[in-house]
């Protein structure tokens, strides 16, 4: 799909991947509707990217979601595309899972991009098609210690992503995955949960860059493949 005159939602605008993905949105000529919890970032940020259009949101609160993907629709009068990249890492072992962070992950990392899917693709199916870029992770292939929880949700998302890539051929909605490997972004220092083991640790200064990363995203709307890895190591392991 062309970027060009097209809209956007990006969630999770306001730093790292998102805030990369929404830039090289714009400057491909796209529209960008910048979702995020925190205001004076996607404010921000909508100052330098023309067309770009700020939007409050709690992804995890479903019916903000909902009205925000039609305030979307509203001011732009269309959407052709969505990327789900809000989400957040809980570091636990098994016996230390808290239930209500387990809740919480899930509700962030698999409910709240299929609850924005449900309400973009009423919006694309009537407009003949549209891009859905959900932007998951290399964990999803591996069984890494402490990191249960987040890897059982990005599991979860290959499974729905896969799925609605299918159930959606026939509208012409086009549903793909990107796999980052380790990026350089706020993503370590946010992550929920203090394991006792103190859990794996990863560099992520020296990891991908987010504008890395926003190549995939902007590859996998272009070309409409399914899945989008990072490197080749992640695509051997999903056997891809």
């Amino acid at each position: 799909m062309q970027i060009e005159n097209r809209v956007f939602i990006v969630t999770g605008a306001s730093s790292g991947i998102g805030l990369s993905t929404a830039v090289a949105l714009a400057e491909r000529g796209g529209k960008v509707a910048l979702v995020a919890r925190g205001r004076a970032a996607i404010e921000e940020l909508a100052g330098r990217l023309e067309g770009s259009l700020p939007v409050v949101c709690d992804v995890t609160d479903f019916g903000a979601l909902r009205e925000a993907v039609a305030a979307v629709h509203r001011h732009y009068g269309r959407v052709d595309g969505l990327v789900n990249n809000a989400g957040r890492s809980y570091a636990a072992a098994v016996e230390e899972i808290e239930p209500a962070l387990f809740d919480e992950i899930f509700h962030l990392n698999v409910l709240a991009p299929i609850m924005a899917m449900q309400a973009v693709i009423p919006i694309l199916r009537g407009q003949g098609g549209g891009s859905i870029v959900n932007v998951n992770s290399g964990t999803a292939f591996m069984t890494v210690p402490a990191y249960s929880v987040y890897t059982a949700s990005k599991r979860a998302l290959v499974g729905f992503s896969l799925t609605a890539r299918g159930e959606l051929e026939k509208d012409g909605i086009v549903v793909s995955e990107v796999y980052p490997y380790i990026t350089a972004t706020n993503f370590g220092k946010n992550r929920m949960g203090n394991p006792k083991g103190g859990g794996p640790s990863a560099n992520y200064a020296a990891g991908d860059t987010p504008e890395f990363v926003a190549g995939l995203i902007v590859k996998a709307i272009e070309e409409g493949a399914a899945q989008y890895f990072a490197n080749d190591r992640m695509r051997q392991m999903a056997g891809a």
